[in-house]
């Protein structure tokens, strides 16, 4: 395996995952918002209530928690699926097997859950509080709480779901972008024979916006009860909130916050990817 090539993806990670968050924030807090609401309510009922109380600060609540930690979930990420990819490709092979692509996607996503469940758990829990009282003065304060209630054991409640997540997610994440990076270089290819087939900025774009749709499409429900558990002060299994919101709602409810959540994955994702390559050709 590469230290070089470790060194520079744990880079390139740090500064995509940066501008991931910037660009995708606001999103995600009306996502969780309509995931752990305790009745049906539409995205901009829900974005304008959000303003109107709160600011446009509102929008960003929870975004100090994640700052650091995506920051560094996201080198992690990079940094263990291109180690991966590199451990499981042949001697003489030039090119990636999706297959390996797909693999090594998995591999990543449950490295990166270790770290991202008690992110999330502190974001998740900064962002459901609104108006009134608060519990939580900040994300330095939600965590020592967290582990003064719980323990350890606490900051990693949801730990299951946000693994399946990741997993799952990110086998369709990394096959994804591999998949339409090939098919986007053979397209420039036949366009121009004469010329060397790179892929362009809109490409990337292109590229990496559609895997993230994947990345969130693939196990979407999983991620609504993900939230509910770090969100509620009981304990309940994916199976049993997934069981009861079907009762109530149907499969809709299983689904809630789904149209924030692709609207967002598209731009965040396609900046993500896209900074990413520019880091890693940067670095040489």
């Amino acid at each position: 395996m590469s230290t070089e090539r470790g060194f520079k993806d744990s880079i390139a990670g740090t500064v995509s995952g940066a501008a991931c968050l910037f660009t995708g924030h606001p999103f995600d807090t009306i996502r969780v918002r309509l995931q752990t609401s305790n009745t049906p309510v539409g995205i901009i009922d829900m974005f304008q209530k959000t303003v109107k109380y709160e600011g446009f600060k509102g929008l960003y609540k929870g975004v100090t928690s994640p700052l650091l930690g995506v920051m560094f979930e996201t080198a992690i990420l990079f940094t263990a699926y291109g180690q991966m990819k590199e451990l499981l490709r042949g001697k003489h092979e030039k090119q990636d097997r999706i297959i390996n692509c797909g693999i090594s996607g998995g591999f990543a996503g449950l490295v990166a859950s270790l770290f991202l469940t008690p992110i999330e758990l502190v974001k998740c829990r900064l962002q459901v509080q609104t108006t009134g009282p608060q519990k939580y003065k900040g994300s330095w304060d939600c965590l020592v709480k967290t582990i003064q209630e719980s323990g350890v054991k606490g900051i990693y409640k949801g730990y299951v779901p946000t693994m399946a997540r990741e997993v799952v997610g990110n086998v369709a994440f990394f096959s994804c972008y591999e998949s339409l990076k090939r098919y986007f270089t053979i397209r420039a290819a036949q366009k121009n024979p004469d010329k060397p087939a790179t892929l362009s900025l809109p490409s990337l774009i292109m590229a990496g916006g559609i895997s993230g749709m994947a990345y969130w499409t693939v196990l979407y429900p999983v991620d609504v009860a993900k939230s509910q558990i770090q969100t509620s002060e009981t304990s309940q299994s994916v199976f049993k909130i997934l069981g009861d919101t079907y009762k109530r709602e149907g499969l809709k409810g299983w689904f809630r916050g789904y149209t924030p959540t692709i609207i967002r994955s598209f731009p965040t994702n396609a900046v993500m990817f896209s900074v990413y390559e520019i880091v890693i050709y940067l670095l040489g």
